[in-house]
């Protein structure tokens, strides 16, 4: 019988599951770096986004509200106290609006056959009739009778302007024009500047015209939203000219300054493209180009209004008592 040998091995020979491990290493953070800079970054652009976020909203509601104030500040002009100007002829109407009380003024021809051709006026969102009651006496002598359309909250209007509350005194002036006698109201067209065209447009929507004329118009406020980054569904009165031209059956003449700085010509182009029968002049000038001295703006006029029928053949007039 045979006897197996063993021998006793050292304890540092024996195997240990132990030392078979890989022994893990702990990394050092990076130098300037700590384990909480990631969630730390996090939080800050977090805080930097809502600050963003609610300045935005803030941005936005305040024009919002405060869009009146921007649309109209013509309003600021309160002249109740002042008398009416010493213009021939002149008679002051008072038409009720949503908002209170609109003034128009009716100035006849200086000569003419009656009956007259007429004109409805409408100036810009930082005028007031009485800018306008001298400045127009070319179209008087021309013998074209005048309606100079007040705004609500303007001048010695009561109320306050709105969109609503133009287009119904532009109705009202409208409607006292048409029912004179010694006016013709087949030969009747609509003047506007700027906000004026606006206002244009949308009796044209309402009342029977000629022709329009829009000088310095734009397409829609809509537009200046997004100068300042807003949603357009912000502007409570949009005044879609666009629309109203494209609907208009008569001719339409569009004035517009080169340099406008203020309502760039491409919007002129715009609504005399919307017109089936539109016509652009372009001149050297800003928005406020009304220089009949140095720029043709009465002359293409004129031409137009003979165009269009609104003015007839221009023979010496007859004074009218």
């Amino acid at each position: 019988m045979r006897l197996s040998c063993m021998r006793s091995l050292p304890a540092a020979a024996l195997p240990d599951a132990r030392m078979r491990r890989p022994i893990p290493t702990v990394q050092e953070p990076a130098e300037g770096r700590s384990p909480v800079a990631k969630p730390r970054r996090r939080r800050i652009l977090l805080t930097l986004g809502v600050a963003a976020a609610a300045l935005y909203l803030v941005a936005g509601l305040a024009l919002y509200v405060m869009q009146g104030q921007l649309i109209y500040p013509g309003q600021r002009i309160k002249i109740p106290e002042l008398p009416l100007p010493a213009v021939a002829g002149l008679e002051a109407f008072r038409i009720p609006t949503p908002t209170g009380k609109a003034e128009a003024w009716y100035l006849p021809p200086l000569g003419s056959a009656v009956p007259f051709p007429a004109l409805i006026f409408a100036h810009g969102n930082g005028e007031v009739i009485d800018m306008w009651a001298d400045a127009l006496d070319d179209f008087r002598r021309w013998g074209l009778a005048l309606m100079l359309v007040e705004y609500p909250g303007y001048g010695r209007s009561d109320g306050r302007p709105s969109g609503a509350g133009i287009r119904e005194a532009m109705i009202g002036a409208y409607d006292i024009l048409v029912a004179r006698a010694s006016i013709d109201r087949s030969r009747i067209a609509g003047y506007g500047q700027s906000l004026g065209g606006a206002a244009i447009a949308a009796l044209s929507e309402r009342r029977p015209l000629r022709a329009m004329i829009l000088q310095s118009t734009f397409t829609s406020l809509r537009t200046f939203a997004s100068r300042y980054w807003m949603p357009s569904f912000l502007v409570r009165d949009p005044f879609d000219n666009v629309a109203a031209v494209a609907k208009f059956a008569g001719p339409v003449l569009v004035l517009h300054g080169e340099r406008d700085e203020l309502i760039p010509y491409q919007q002129g182009v715009t609504l005399a493209r919307a017109s089936a029968q539109g016509e652009l002049r372009l001149y050297e000038c800003g928005h406020g180009c009304w220089l009949p001295n140095d720029l043709p703006i009465l002359r293409d006029i004129r031409a137009f209004l003979q165009k269009s029928g609104v003015l007839q053949t221009l023979t010496a007039p007859r004074e009218v008592n």
